[in-house]
């Protein structure tokens, strides 16, 4: 996802725009919209681009993919340390995601430091509205704790949701993302609810343009953002050589 700045990065189609945001600098990452508003286009985007600059060493993966389509392409790069898309899975993976911040926050109090020096993992979840409806009293604590205490170790939370309500997105879960996308919405009180303006609802179709308002850092000021789609191409290509035997070799 990008934002349109002059003399930055120049895409394929000759726009220039610069990188809204570093993930590694930011706790926790909130994207929304309605159906069709292009939330998969950035959550592809995020992480090729995770996976076109770091390391497995660097960047490890908790997808989790309620709808069994989105996310599980990633499932076999080995920065992916959980794929899960059912139910049981799904409670298992942020069980050890939490278990995985209790045990860093551990090493950071008998080191006596105050931020973990070692990977960053990203919990990734395609439908936080999916788990709110059908998993709610086995994953909310467990999310509820990665979105409180999970930056100092290193443990960041990006998670979509297409229905914009307060009881698919609970509101002391959202007062945790300070970094937030919000795409098209299905009407003005969506959009109010996600960005605290209205705006979203009058977003352009997305597949003429694509364009969010967002919230990129603690304090700042609501921003139209441009949202570069990554080809597929480009996606696949990062994918085979991750997973091809010569990578996994080397």
């Amino acid at each position: 996802m990008f934002r349109s700045v002059p003399k930055a990065y120049r895409t394929p189609a000759g726009k220039f725009y610069r990188p809204f945001l570093r993930l590694a600098d930011r706790p926790h990452l909130l994207i929304a919209g309605a159906t069709g508003s292009g939330k998969s286009v950035a959550l592809n985007g995020i992480i090729h681009s995770l996976l076109m600059t770091k390391a497995p060493s660097e960047c490890r993966f908790v997808l989790i993919d309620p709808k069994k389509v989105e996310l599980v392409q990633y499932a076999d790069v080995p920065h992916t340390v959980r794929y899960a898309s059912e139910h049981a899975e799904i409670v298992d993976a942020l069980n050890w995601a939490a278990q995985e911040t209790d045990r860093r926050f551990a090493l950071m109090q008998k080191n006596r430091i105050r931020e973990y020096n070692g990977s960053h993992i990203y919990v990734i979840i395609d439908e936080l509205a999916d788990l709110m409806v059908s998993l709610k009293k086995q994953t909310l604590p467990n999310l509820q704790h990665l979105a409180q205490v999970g930056r100092a170790a290193r443990v960041h939370v990006i998670a979509c949701s297409q229905n914009i309500l307060a009881e698919t997105i609970p509101t002391p879960l959202k007062c945790n993302f300070s970094t937030i996308l919000g795409l098209r919405t299905a009407n003005a009180q969506q959009s109010r609810f996600l960005i605290s303006a209205t705006g979203c609802e009058q977003l352009p179709d997305p597949k003429r343009e694509g364009v969010g308002y967002g919230y990129l850092r603690d304090g700042a000021d609501l921003e139209r953002l441009l949202i570069y789609k990554y080809p597929s191409s480009e996606i696949d290509r990062a994918i085979d050589w991750w997973t091809s035997s010569a990578c996994i070799a080397g």
